[in-house]
């Protein structure tokens, strides 16, 4: 047990210095090239560990001197995350190199002691950098460290059941995450002409930000990490249940309420106004579901089969959506923006309705056709 720990203990804490050393480096010479003249050089150190903790999705209460920028940050990038799950698979590997494993019983020992002490160095770290100004309930960061890094663990080393499809659930689960997937594909490339449709405003909102040379390269990075966010605010403007960027606000196909956005490059991939063409996109969604009727009517010739299928796979299917609506959305740094990105309790409504329907269509269409031509015989 004692090597276990000394080797999980030495990739912990290399994991979390190759996470730190880019993020200081950056840090660094973006405050040198921004010439504060109040701050000092332990500020870029901090902000790298701040910038740490944000890419395990951990919330931060700000309380600066500048109340613009003063808030919550709970609008996590969820590109993000690749960052932590690369480290820990990197680390997995040369526990395994040293330590030998065999077995999933191993494995899953080298991913409990290697998370733990992830985990307990990344809280440690961050007692030091939080204080008054940017503060995170230290009590949170152990659990959530904790979770993104044995999650991250558990799908890098393949730990996962392979079981076959015995049951309908099973199938359904695997069939609902794919789906959730295409979706959010289908939503990235809607955005992504969006963006090229609207890019001279996305060239406005950048030159308003003026973040210089090393400045704009750290910038374009986290836009980048904030694309599958923008891509599932996407998808729940296609739906119909729309997107909220700032209290009073709402963009759906039929309602554009409003008024200013931030200095925020992608959000330049916006509409204009209301646009109800979009909602022909929501088809799509329609349409898989017809898709996935059929599958289920392929697969199950007993009725009471075919509706436990179904049903587990609506009700996968919107637990699937509601977290990752929630997970993309939150706060921006300011009370103005308490709730940023698609309508989290909305988003599943919607999707698991118009999935819904196409299921239904595809179903009950031809009885309905059916009897309507029965009726028509019987006069």
């Amino acid at each position: 047990m004692l090597p276990l720990l000394k080797v999980a203990f030495g990739q912990g804490l290399r994991g979390i210095i190759l996470i730190l050393l880019p993020l200081a480096f950056i840090s660094l010479i973006t405050w040198a090239t921004a010439g504060s003249s109040t701050g000092n050089t332990a500020d870029p150190m901090r902000a790298a560990i701040w910038f740490f903790l944000i890419a395990h999705h951990i919330p931060l209460d700000l309380s600066l001197s500048n109340e613009t920028i003063s808030g919550r940050l709970t609008f996590f990038p969820i590109g993000a995350l690749i960052i932590p799950f690369l480290v820990i698979k990197n680390a997995l590997l040369r526990m395994s190199e040293r330590l030998g494993a065999s077995g999933a019983s191993e494995k899953r020992a080298h991913l409990l002691a290697l998370s733990f002490t992830y985990s307990l160095l990344g809280t440690l770290l961050s007692l030091v950098s939080l204080g008054s100004t940017v503060k995170a309930p230290f009590y949170i960061v152990f659990p959530i460290l904790f979770i993104v890094s044995f999650v991250s663990g558990y799908i890098a080393s393949n730990l996962l059941p392979d079981q076959g499809m015995e049951f309908p659930w099973q199938r359904a689960l695997k069939l609902a995450a794919l789906l959730v997937l295409a979706l959010v594909g289908f939503a990235g490339l809607v955005f992504s002409f969006s963006l090229i449709w609207h890019f001279e405003t996305v060239l406005d909102l950048t030159r308003v930000i003026e973040p210089g040379v090393f400045g704009g390269l750290a910038f374009l990075f986290i836009q980048i990490l904030y694309l599958p966010n923008f891509f599932i605010s996407t998808l729940s403007y296609i739906a119909g249940s729309g997107v909220v960027i700032g209290n009073g606000t709402w963009l759906n196909p039929f309602v554009h309420r409003l008024d200013e956005i931030p200095a925020v490059s992608l959000l330049g991939g916006l509409p204009v106004g209301i646009q109800p063409l979009f909602i022909l996109l929501a088809l799509v969604i329609v349409g898989l579901g017809i898709v996935i009727g059929k599958y289920g009517v392929s697969k199950y010739q007993d009725q009471v089969e075919l509706r436990r299928f179904i049903l587990a796979f609506l009700g996968f299917t919107a637990g699937l959506t509601l977290f990752i609506a929630r997970a993309s959305s939150g706060e921006l740094l300011s009370p103005n923006l308490e709730s940023v990105g698609p309508h989290w309790y909305l988003m599943p409504l919607a999707l698991t309705l118009e999935i819904g329907l196409g299921v239904a269509i595809f179903l009950y269409s031809p009885i309905a056709i059916s009897k309507v031509r029965n009726f028509r015989l019987a006069k």
